[in-house]
């Protein structure tokens, strides 16, 4: 049975690597982006397609009476949608490519990451599957029930669950395909995860690697392909090794922000302006909630250190991008506080919302008043880095004052994301030390980078640091946890997974921030390219 359960699993996840193939393949030929081997798109087809399930799904959750499998079967006309969209639009993936030398490269590394699944799912994850099991078979159990987040009456809602986190829906959905038992889930559901994840993941390894390594020469480029896999094979286990699931959806969250930031980091390192990176970043980001909708004031935090990151590189038109990049996680943010009651953060971050329409409407109309912004924040960005943080601090250090807090007790430690990853040292005392030290040291120097980093060139490295640097500052810094921790309770229960996702992303970016001698770029200034003549090069 358990061979009949893996072919199965492997029938499907080929269906879905399909989908998501010829999908990708669209979406990149529609935003004009730039790749050379065409698996790459499985990425963008993976995430683009839980965005399109998550903001269709949203509206559904004002209809209390629907019944979760309602929600599975959305799911199957979703797919189907889906696939009927790619073979419309065929010509857009219907070639040879597929069969390059490059692409033999990619199956190589995707059989790597496989065999690097099953290993750390033996001996290194802390992860039960029995637990994720009973998860499954409780939530197949309550199929018939309604659901709704506005109906406090529900079991589903009694229990926790979420119906538009997809992950959990998408593997229902394939449970009632093939109509299996509690007793088979294991055979199907490890199989079909590890192979969607080994692709997932070698499609971003992929994207990371044309997007920094190719301007080298042959030999260089080896090395820079080899040493970036084995950091990257280190990564991915160190990412099982922190408890992070691909059955939950935890591991796919950190894929997501570092595939987000690997783009982002693309559009501010060469003078090549791709027009329509910012929409595919949002459109990337806009699907988080599929996978930890407790995780979205991380993603908010993320997207706030995007648009220094931005505005660093360019100086002129980043307004644009920062709405294209915003919009769609910005919709799944105001609805995660709608259904938690939070109205004063509605009411906040619905203006936001409102005053972008207003921005775009007015953008199109006349772009001069968005000139004088940009002007100012260019000339007033250190002052703009920091009046957040300052602010966060400020209100911290009021309560630290007023409750007589001792800020490196281990209560107050708690709350900072490099306590928890200090855990590993066993003595008390030298991991409250440390951490504070480390955290100070830290502090200071994000304080100093924000004086200096216009003054310092744009390259992959630097953008990496600026952005982790700015998120530190902000948000993670010991002194302003103390006062987002009472409206963000839940925020150290992800253990900082963006400043995490950055941390390696800054290891990852390494091998490629050494330059040969006499390399150039072919650009010395900002060229914005609107189209390429095809998807390769």
């Amino acid at each position: 049975m358990a061979i009949t359960s893996l072919f199965i699993a492997f029938g499907i996840s080929t269906l879905y690597l399909f989908m998501f193939y010829t999908s990708g393949l669209i979406a990149i030929e529609l935003f004009k982006f730039k790749i050379k081997n065409y698996f790459v798109a499985i990425a963008t087809g993976f995430f683009s397609y839980f965005t399109f399930l998550s903001v269709c799904t949203f509206p559904l959750q004002l209809i209390s009476v629907l019944p979760y499998t309602f929600f599975i079967y959305y799911i199957f006309a979703i797919s189907v949608i889906y696939l009927l969209f790619c073979f419309v639009f065929m010509r857009f993936w219907l070639n040879t490519n597929v069969f390059k030398v490059d692409s033999l490269f990619f199956i190589g590394v995707v059989f790597i990451f496989i065999a690097i699944d099953f290993v750390s799912i033996k001996f290194i994850s802390t992860e039960n599957f029995s637990r994720h099991k009973n998860t499954l078979a409780i939530l197949y159990w309550l199929k018939d029930n309604p659901v709704s987040f506005f109906n406090n009456s529900t079991l589903f809602n009694f229990l926790g669950f979420k119906p538009f986190q997809g992950w959990y829906s998408f593997q229902l959905s394939t449970i009632m395909m093939v109509n299996a038992q509690p007793y088979q889930y294991k055979d199907i559901i490890i199989p079909l995860t590890v192979i969607l994840d080994a692709f997932l993941i070698t499609s971003i390894f992929f994207t990371f690697y044309e997007s920094f390594g190719l301007n080298d020469k042959f030999k260089k480029r080896v090395i820079k392909f080899s040493v970036s896999l084995v950091i990257f094979i280190l990564t991915r286990m160190a990412f099982w090794k922190l408890g992070y699931s691909i059955f939950g959806g935890e591991m796919i969250l950190l894929y997501l922000i570092f595939y987000a930031t690997t783009l982002l980091l693309r559009y501010t390192t060469f003078n090549n302006r791709e027009r329509h990176n910012p929409i595919l970043i949002g459109l990337i980001l806009g699907g988080y909630i599929s996978f930890s909708w407790d995780s979205s004031y991380q993603i908010l935090f993320l997207l706030y250190a995007f648009i220094f990151t931005i505005q660093r590189k360019f100086t002129q038109n980043f307004t644009k991008d920062i709405l294209k990049i915003a919009l769609f996680p910005m919709v799944g943010f105001i609805f995660y506080n709608v259904i938690l009651g939070l109205y004063i953060q509605i009411i906040i971050f619905g203006s936001i919302l409102l005053v972008m329409f207003m921005t775009a409407y007015l953008m199109n109309k006349n772009y001069s008043f968005v000139v004088k912004f940009e002007l100012f924040l260019e000339n007033r960005s250190t002052f703009a880095v920091l009046i957040v943080p300052i602010f966060f601090m400020a209100i911290s250090t009021a309560f630290i004052l007023a409750f007589n807090e001792n800020i490196i007790s281990e209560e107050y430690n708690s709350l900072n994301i490099l306590y928890i990853w200090m855990s590993v040292i066993k003595n008390n005392i030298a991991q409250q030390l440390l951490t504070f030290i480390i955290s100070m040291s830290l502090l200071a120097g994000s304080l100093v980078w924000v004086f200096f980093r216009k003054k310092i060139k744009a390259d992959l490295l630097t953008s990496v640091v600026d952005l982790f640097l700015i998120s530190y500052l902000t948000f993670y810094n010991p002194i302003s946890v103390r006062f987002i921790s009472t409206f963000y309770p839940k925020m150290f229960e992800t253990n900082g997974m963006v400043l995490l996702v950055l941390l390696f992303a800054t290891l990852n970016s390494l091998p490629y921030s050494i330059k040969g001698k006499g390399l150039k770029e072919k650009n010395e200034e900002v060229v914005v390219i609107k189209h390429y003549s095809r998807v390769s090069f």
